[in-house]
C-alpha cells in the first residue's frame, strides 16, 4: 500500500529538488446549497449567520483515498457588507491540505428583488506529508518539508427570488518551488460558473435545476447537471449526472479511463427544523473504475446561527 501512495502522489520531480504535488480545488455535489466554498461573492447571500459543516468521502473501498471536510460561516454585516470564513482539510493518501479563507463581499440591489455583490477572499494553504505512509528507502520524499502557500480568489454572483448565476476565478496566486519542500502544481486559476433557479407547480411542489462548470484550461471542463423535486420547501429529492467535455485532450495524450469522469449523483436535502438542513448525496462512477471502487459520499449539516426576524424565501433555496 506504501509504495501504491507513493506512485500515487509523485507526479514529477522539478530540478531535483521537490517533489511535485498537484494542488486540486475540492470537487462537490451539494455546491448549490454551498456557494461560498466556491465562490467568495457568495458570503452573506442568506441575509442572516449561517454555519455550515460538510464531509467528503470519494473511492469508499480504497484506503488513503481522497477525503475533505470544510466548516465555513458567513454572514451579512448592513449596508451591503458581508463576511465568510472557510476553514478546509483535504486528504489524497499521505498528503493533508489546511487552508484557511477570509471572505468579504459588497451585495447591492438592482432592483426590489434583484441583487449584485462582488466578492474577494484571502489567505493561506498549508501542504504536508506523512512520511510514515510513503516508502521508507525514498529518501526525496523523507527529505520533504511542510510548505505554506498564500492564495486568494475573486467571484460575482447575481440573484432574484427564483435565480442565481455566480462566477468565480479560485487560486490566483502561482504557486513557487522551494528547496526540500513541497512545490504544488498550480499556476492558473480554476474558474467556475454556476446557475439555477426554481419552478414552481403548486405552493407545494417545485422543480430546482442547476448546473455547474468547473475547469483550469488544462483539463477537461467538469459539467455537472442537476434537477430536484422540492416537496413543501423542506424536501429536496434529485439527480444528476457529471462528465467531462475534453477540449484540451487529445486521444494519444491519455488513455480513454483517464479521459472520462463520469458519474451518477443522488441527493437528498432536508431541513429537519426552520434553523437545520441535513443533506446527503452519493455519486455512483460510470467509468471503468466502477467495476472494481466504489463511489463517494457527502454529508453536510447547516444551521442558521440567528433566528430569522421575516421569512426569507430566496435563503431557503439557495
Amino acid at each position: 500500500m506504501k509504495r501504491f501512495i507513493t506512485i500515487l502522489l509523485i507526479m514529477s520531480v522539478g530540478t531535483g529538488l521537490s517533489p511535485v504535488f498537484a494542488q486540486q480545488i475540492p470537487q462537490f455535489s451539494q455546491y448549490m446549497f454551498n456557494g461560498l466554498y466556491i465562490n467568495p461573492a457568495y458570503a452573506g447571500y442568506k441575509e442572516n449567520m449561517y454555519a455550515h459543516l460538510m464531509y467528503r468521502k470519494q473511492w469508499l473501498t480504497i484506503d488513503c483515498s481522497p477525503q475533505t471536510i470544510m466548516f465555513g460561516i458567513d454572514g451579512d454585516l448592513g449596508r451591503g457588507s458581508n463576511l465568510g470564513l472557510v476553514y478546509a482539510n483535504d486528504q489524497l493518501g499521505a498528503v493533508t491540505t489546511n487552508s484557511i479563507m477570509l471572505a468579504y463581499a459588497f451585495r447591492f440591489n438592482l432592483s426590489s428583488n434583484a441583487r449584485l455583490s462582488f466578492g474577494l477572499s484571502g489567505g493561506a494553504l498549508h501542504y504536508n506529508l506523512d512520511k510514515s505512509k510513503v516508502e521508507p528507502d525514498d529518501p526525496l520524499l523523507l527529505a520533504t518539508r511542510g510548505a505554506w502557500k498564500p492564495q486568494a480568489d475573486v467571484g460575482v454572483y447575481f440573484d432574484l427570488p427564483d435565480f442565481y448565476v455566480g462566477f468565480s476565478a479560485m487560486g490566483l496566486i502561482p504557486n513557487r518551488a522551494e528547496s526540500n519542500t513541497m512545490q504544488i502544481m498550480r499556476s492558473v486559476p480554476t474558474y467556475f460558473l454556476t446557475f439555477g433557479g426554481m419552478i414552481h407547480f403548486s405552493k407545494e411542489v417545485a422543480l430546482a435545476p442547476s448546473t455547474l462548470l468547473k475547469t483550469d484550461f488544462k483539463s477537461p471542463l467538469c459539467v455537472d447537471l442537476n434537477a430536484m423535486i422540492v416537496l413543501s420547501k423542506r424536501v429536496w429529492l434529485g439527480a444528476g449526472y457529471r462528465t467531462g467535455l475534453n477540449f484540451t485532450y487529445k486521444k494519444e495524450e491519455a488513455s480513454e479511463s483517464l479521459r472520462q469522469v463520469d458519474a451518477l449523483v443522488l441527493t437528498a436535502e432536508i431541513y429537519l427544523t426552520e434553523n437545520i438542513r441535513l443533506g446527503l448525496a452519493y455519486d455512483i462512477d460510470l467509468t471503468r473504475l466502477s467495476t472494481k471502487y466504489n463511489g463517494g459520499i457527502e454529508v453536510s449539516l447547516g444551521y442558521y446561527i440567528l433566528k430569522p426576524s421575516r421569512h426569507y424565501v430566496r435563503p431557503r433555496y439557495f
